[in-house]
């Protein structure tokens, strides 16, 4: 089968969308992961203002 210009265009877009589908899946993994706070700042004091 020859190669032609719009199959040329559809695989490309076809990349293109798994390349999305890849950065959100990742930045959504990015922002699920558990953070831990208390080790993250135990080097850090925090005053507290009182009123």
């Amino acid at each position: 089968m020859p190669d032609t210009k719009r199959g040329r265009e559809r695989k490309g877009q076809m990349k293109r969308e798994q390349r999305r589908r890849y950065e959100i899946e990742q930045a959504i993994e990015a922002r699920d992961r558990d953070v831990d706070f208390e080790e993250l700042y135990e080097d850090v004091e925090i005053e507290l203002a009182e009123k």
